[in-house]
């Protein structure tokens, strides 16, 4: 909703707070609203209007988050699948072409070799850039969303490096998933777009101005984390309930009907990129990001030679 609208409607842009504070890079989140007089005042001079436009923004965000959280899931997969099918197809040539002249292990060294490129380079991102964003990043954003400040957790920056170095780590045969990181890359987009600026970028861009509190923020990020989940194992269901008895300490009925939404948005939108992609639009029965490869062939080739040869055993 635009700044104009809700200041028109009577709602206030933004509590004013410093944020130049010292202590604020050191105390909890404050999850707490102060329900003092003026906090009090400061609601009821809140018009009908401006309550309607506050909670369309809402839902108008969590549409946001499904969005952005099921296009970033499809560039990882669509990113994964390339860059492992350019390492098989390399490995591939390398052993036909050693299969008649003998040497077989320079083809198994050149597998390690590349596999063991692909991890170095996701290492060598995530240490130097920004080692926030090591791990799966659940423990992190359940500690935020109960009200432990972690430094840099939901920024850009720690998206940007989360994202490639899954990829990194998944294309180079790592017995790790892209489920996990989904819940922190989801928990970042909500961050970023709740708040309508970028402080990795310091761009401001005067939107969502009234959310730009701790307590709004964090309804938010539990919207970002179950659809991180529900893009990675297809369940829009199963993101409201992780985000509800896994997350969140704090809870209410209606931002159960926000976050299924923005978790059903995310899984329609990674399934709809994902029928595209593979030239099947249309086709919404993808599972998420979970797969276990595509088999080219169709099922009847298996099932013919199994079929002649009961007919020839009878």
């Amino acid at each position: 909703m635009h700044p104009s609208l809700l200041q028109d409607a009577g709602c206030p842009k933004e509590i004013p707070h410093n944020e130049k504070l010292l202590s604020l890079k050191y105390e909890s989140l404050d999850y707490d609203n102060s329900e003092n007089q003026l906090f009090l005042e400061e609601e009821r001079r809140m018009s009908f209007l401006g309550f309607k436009c506050l909670e369309i923004s809402r839902w108008v965000i969590c549409g946001l988050i499904g969005f952005l959280t099921g296009l970033i899931a499809c560039c990882i997969d669509i990113a994964v699948e390339n860059l492992a099918g350019v390492k098989y197809f390399v490995v591939k040539q390398n052993i036909e072409k050693f299969t008649e002249v003998g040497g077989l292990s320079i083809s198994l060294i050149l597998w390690a070799v590349l596999n063991a490129a692909f991890v170095m380079v996701g290492a060598i991102i995530v240490a130097f850039f920004e080692p926030g964003a090591a791990g799966s990043g659940i423990p992190q954003i359940k500690c935020y969303l109960n009200g432990v400040k972690i430094p840099r957790v939901v920024r850009l920056k720690t998206l940007v490096v989360k994202v490639c170095g899954v990829i990194c780590s998944v294309a180079g045969g790592l017995a790790v998933g892209k489920e996990g990181p989904m819940i922190h890359s989801g928990a970042v987009v909500a961050a970023g777009v709740s708040q309508g600026r970028s402080t990795s970028l310091k761009k401001d861009f005067k939107i969502f101005e009234y959310f730009r509190r701790d307590t709004e923020k964090r309804d938010f990020v539990s919207a970002g984390a179950a659809a991180g989940v529900s893009a990675a194992f297809g369940a829009p269901v199963g993101g409201v309930l992780f985000s509800l008895e896994e997350g969140a300490s704090f809870w209410n009925q209606m931002l159960t009907w926000r976050i299924f939404f923005a978790s059903m948005i995310s899984t329609f939108t990674l399934n709809f990129f994902l029928s595209i992609y593979n030239k099947k639009p249309g086709d919404l029965s993808s599972p998420g990001l979970i797969n276990f490869g595509r088999f080219e062939s169709d099922v009847s080739v298996f099932l013919n030679p199994v079929l002649s040869l009961c007919l020839q055993c009878v």
